[in-house]
Parts: C-alpha cells; sequence; structure tokens
C-alpha cells in the first residue's frame, strides 16, 4: 500500500504552483455543498485542499477513484480526526446549501450544525474545560469594570455600526480599526490584527498574540453587512477555525485543544461564541451571549449598557486565552493529542495529584457530568459538576442514612458551576439504581452477577422499600422545615442487594431537592418521555407528594413509558375547551 506521504508528495507535484489555491478555496473556488461556484481548476482546488489537510480520501474522489490504491495512515483515530476536518472545510457557505447536500450530512451523521454541542460523545461545557469563557460571562453580567472609556467607545461604535453600508468590507474595517484602536494599551501582550483584505488572514479579522515566537489566534470576527447577505457569520467562522486548526500547525500538540473567541458582527448586531478543537477534531462551539445591538435608542439605555459591559470584559477576555496559551503544559497538551482522554473531563479533574482513573458513569446519550475518580490514590468518589443542587438537604438526609456521604463542603467554581464530592457506591459491592433492578432478568445479567439480579416477584417488596424511603425522608426537618426530592424516578434511587434481597435504598441526585414552599421546578423539564403529576411544571413549586406520585407513575408499565407530547396535550385542551363553550 502506498503511504499517505507518497500520495500527498505526488499531488504536490501535480499542481499548478502559480494558483493560490488557498484564497481560492475560501472565496468559493471549492464546490459549494449544492456545486455552486465551481470554479474551472476545483479538482486542482479540491486536490490542494486535500494536500493541506493531509487528506488522501478528498484527493482520491477529485481525481475520480484513481489516485491508486487505498491509503492507510499510520493511527486510525488521526484518519478519523482528518476526515472531520475535510467535512468542516466545506461548510463554508449557507446553511441551507449544506443542508441539501446529502453526501455531506451522511459523513458528518449529526444534521445539528448551528449548536456544535458535542452530543454523541457525553460532551463536557466549555466552562469546565476553559473558566476564561465563563469568566467572560460573569463580567458581561457585571458593572464592576465598567469605564467612561468603555461607554465612549461603544458609543462611537454604535454610530458607526448603524450605518447602512454598500459593501461589505465597509463595516469590516469600520468596526476592526475601532475595536484595535479600543484594546491598544488595555493588554499586556503584544497583538496584531490582520483583515482579509491584506491578504494575511481567510476570517474577516483575526486577532493574534504572541506566544513563545508563535502568534496563536485567540479572536476570530467574523462580519457581514446585513443578515441574510453572503452566507452565516457562526458557520463560517468555525469553519475557517477548524480550517487554521488543519493548516497552521497540523501535528503541533500546541494547536490542540486550543481555546479562542469568535465575535460575529452581522449589520448592527454582535455576538459571541467560545471555540475549540479536541484531539479527536470535533468541534465544540457555544453561545457566549445573545445578539447585542449596536444601537442607540435612547427610551432603551438598558440595550447599550448590555453593549457596554460586553465590550468592557472583552480585552480582559483575549488577555486571559494569551495567558492560557503562555502558561499551557507542553506535557499536558502533547497527552491531550495523543487521544481522547482529558478532554471529556472537567478540568478539576486533571490533577493527577489528586485525581486518578477518572471515568464518567452513565450511558454514553447522558448529559449528566458525573464521574468516578479517586482522591489522592486513596478512595474512589463520586465528582459531579452541576449549576443547581440542593446542598442542606443531601447533607440533612445524608445523617439521617437516607443519601450517600457528602466529603466535600460546597466548591464552587467560575461560571457558578459546583463541585459536589460524595461517597461512591459500588455496583461492585452491589449498590444498583431502581431502574437497573427494574429491567427483565435476562437483561439484569448482561450486567450484573445472579446474586446482585431481582425478579418480578421481588417488585412489590422494592417498591414498598422505595416509598418508605420517601417517607422518612419527608419527615426529616431541613432548616426547620420539610423538604422534597423534585425528581424521586427510580433512576436516582440506590439500592444495595445482598444474596438477591434488598437490604437498603438510598436517594441520590439532589440536583432540584429543596425546602417545601421556597423551590421551585427548573424552567427545563423533560416532558416529553417523562409522566409528571398533576401540578409538576417548570417554574411551580416542589411538593413532597410528587415525589411519591412520581415514583407510582414510572413503576407502573402503563405510564412510565408514555410521554407528555405538547400537541397531544394542545389537542386535548381544545377538546376541553370546546365541550365547555357548548355546554
Amino acid at each position: 500500500m502506498r503511504t499517505l506521504q507518497e500520495l500527498l508528495d505526488s499531488v504536490a507535484a501535480d499542481l499548478d504552483p502559480s494558483i493560490n489555491y488557498t484564497a481560492q478555496l475560501c472565496s468559493g473556488g471549492y464546490r459549494t455543498p449544492n456545486s455552486v461556484k465551481q470554479a474551472d481548476n476545483a479538482e486542482q482546488i479540491q486536490r490542494a485542499c486535500g494536500l493541506l489537510l493531509g487528506d488522501a480520501n478528498i484527493i482520491w474522489k477529485a481525481a475520480g477513484g484513481f489516485a491508486g490504491p487505498p491509503v492507510t495512515s499510520a493511527a486510525p483515530w488521526e484518519t478519523q480526526r482528518l476526515r472531520k476536518l475535510n467535512i468542516a472545510v466545506g461548510l463554508v457557505g449557507p446553511p441551507s446549501n449544506y443542508a441539501k447536500d446529502v453526501e455531506r450530512q451522511a459523513e458528518l451523521a449529526n444534521g445539528t450544525v448551528f449548536n456544535c454541542y458535542r452530543s454523541g460523545q457525553r460532551p463536557v461545557p466549555l466552562a469546565l474545560m476553559y473558566p476564561e469563557f465563563d469568566d467572560f460571562c460573569l463580567r458581561c453580567a457585571s458593572t464592576a469594570c465598567m469605564t467612561v472609556r468603555d461607554s465612549l467607545f461603544c458609543l462611537e461604535l454604535c454610530q458607526k455600526m448603524q450605518h447602512f453600508v454598500s459593501k461589505e468590507i465597509k463595516r469590516e474595517l469600520a468596526f476592526g480599526s475601532l475595536f484595535r484602536e479600543y484594546l491598544q494599551g488595555q493588554l499586556s501582550s503584544n497583538f496584531s490584527m490582520t483583515h482579509q483584505t491584506r491578504g494575511k488572514s481567510i476570517i474577516d479579522v483575526q486577532l493574534q498574540v504572541k506566544v513563545a515566537n508563535h502568534l496563536v489566534t485567540v479572536v476570530y470576527i467574523e462580519v457581514k453587512r446585513e443578515a441574510g447577505h453572503s452566507g452565516d457569520a457562526q458557520q463560517e467562522g468555525m469553519a475557517f477555525f477548524l480550517r487554521d486548526h488543519a493548516i497552521e500547525e497540523f501535528m503541533s500538540s500546541w494547536q490542540t485543544l486550543r481555546p479562542a473567541l469568535l465575535l460575529t458582527v452581522v449589520g448592527p448586531s454582535v455576538r459571541a461564541f467560545g471555540m475549540c478543537v479536541d484531539a479527536t477534531c470535533t468541534l465544540v462551539c457555544e453561545p457566549l451571549s445573545s445578539n447585542i445591538d449596536m444601537l442607540l435608542i435612547p427610551h432603551l439605555p438598558q440595550s447599550f449598557a448590555t453593549l457596554t459591559r460586553f465590550f468592557s470584559a472583552m480585552p480582559q477576555l483575549v488577555q486571559d486565552l494569551h495567558d492560557h496559551y503562555q502558561h499551557a503544559s507542553i506535557s499536558t497538551k502533547k497527552l491531550n493529542f495523543l487521544g481522547p482522554h482529558l478532554e471529556q473531563l472537567p478540568y478539576p479533574l486533571w490533577d493527577p495529584e489528586v485525581w486518578t482513573d477518572a471515568r464518567q458513569l452513565g450511558p454514553a446519550e447522558t448529559h449528566k457530568l458525573v464521574y468516578v475518580a479517586t482522591f489522592q490514590h486513596k478512595e474512589q468518589r463520586i465528582s459531579k459538576f452541576t449549576k443547581q443542587y440542593g446542598w442542606d438537604v443531601h447533607r440533612t438526609w445524608a445523617k439521617a442514612g437516607l443519601a450517600p456521604e457528602l466529603l466535600e463542603s460546597p466548591s464552587p467554581i467560575p461560571g457558578k458551576w459546583q463541585h459536589v464530592q460524595m461517597e461512591y457506591l459500588s455496583s461492585d459491592v452491589g449498590w444498583l439504581t431502581m431502574r437497573f433492578l427494574m429491567m427483565p432478568v435476562r437483561e439484569q445479567l448482561k450486567f450484573a452477577p445472579e446474586h446482585f439480579v431481582l425478579g418480578p416477584a421481588d417488585m412489590p417488596e422494592l417498591v414498598q422499600k422505595a416509598e418508605q424511603l420517601l417517607q422518612t425522608a419527608h419527615l426529616v426537618r431541613v432548616s426547620g422545615t420539610c423538604a422534597a426530592h423534585g425528581d424521586a424516578r427510580p433512576d436516582n434511587i440506590m439500592v444495595l442487594i445482598e444474596a438477591g434481597k434488598v437490604k437498603q435504598v438510598k436517594l441520590i441526585d439532589m440536583d432540584w431537592a429543596g425546602t417545601v414552599g421556597s423551590t421551585q421546578y427548573p424552567t427545563l423539564l423533560n416532558t416529553r418521555s417523562i409522566v409528571w403529576p398533576d401540578g409538576v411544571g417548570p417554574g411551580q413549586a416542589l411538593q413532597q407528594e410528587h415525589d411519591l406520585q412520581l415514583l407510582q407513575l414510572q413503576v407502573n408499565p402503563a405510564t412510565r413509558a408514555a410521554a407528555n407530547d405538547w400537541r397531544a396535550m394542545f389537542a386535548h385542551s381544545v377538546q376541553v375547551s370546546e365541550m365547555e363553550v357548548d355546554f
């Protein structure tokens, strides 16, 4: 078999040295997803793309499949990484064009484009990979760092951005030059800002900082003269970021897992996104703000205040990203580059002196950030990361023997995240979820030994003990009043099995737990796959009776697999209202 390098060398010799393939690729010379704007030299541009990305697959395709026998790469995960980069390059253009390209949709195996959330890979939020991003969000909500200079800058920015422009470059230069002037003197690090018109950048505007004699792009700015003009700003910024990741220092560990900020300027509005790429070349792009108007509206002073806070937080974010690269451990970066490991863990678990053997619990499709890890080489602990937790309820119920022991005091981390550490109820000693024990015996035996398995005859006793657990917990006073769990499904009830019998039950997952009368359900409830009791809804008050009612709905075969479809609920309400009218 030919090596990857041999094929790339042959392609390099065949390309026309007089053609700037990079510029052609970014200006639409390479075929767009619906094959429009295809240049005369599209085949060579496509092959150049394969060369730039180091990907043989795109070269075979450009050559009509006659590039020779299949080419293999030394590392299997590297091939997958390159393939994803290849796909990303084709995303430069309107998202509607991408949606029409069935082939690319099949390659990516995920139709979600705007929300680059690693839903298939048990994602870690950006804030738990890079605290710099959540620090930025906190500063955007605070007036503490605002100055007169910030207000004057935003005032001039609004005056320039509110005008119609005939050409996109005019808006780009107006924003870029003013933003550069604003940052000067506020950053301790050297930075440079380049525009596409100068031939140094493929993004409209990029801000680079100098780190160890290297220029690292920390801010990408994509500008559109108006909404709906020349593609989608977010989509193009993401694709350019991925392409930089491939071209600048493709095989360098320095580029792995790098964070960057994306600013999209569409007409008179601006928005911020946080981006990074993991070792498998999976792009993560999460919004850090909503669309913010750059308009002066006298009777809406809060709009201008939001804009001012937004930009007042920007210099510190650029400085934080610079410091991140300046102080990053090269050995850690190399470890990340060698495979998808650390980027699948929140950064508080990265310290090898404190945590080892960390792994995520739960099925692959879950989004819960729950991990089991060895603490200081001694004991295994559960580490959970959440933004809401019923600390007082958990602590009180744990003292009563109704929940696992909490091992640390509340430890907030940037972005209002909370790190919850508790006792690990291991399946090795017989701790299993009630949901698992409700499965058919043949399914249980696939994952647990026979002496940990319960059959249908054991279900009445299991349900009775679970109900008794909730009733006992409801009697325990928390801060002088009664408390409720809020999510008392079988998934959140742990059962200790000994010799095929239920010995003990405990409650876990106290995210929503709180005292009755002062705690509400969250605004985001799964009402499609979970049947909730009457009275449960977004923002509704927590009640103790809901816990027992929810458990009963879950253990009842007729309702546990049903879903509350909002369309069916609406249809039902219409029928009811019509009946009332008729009567």
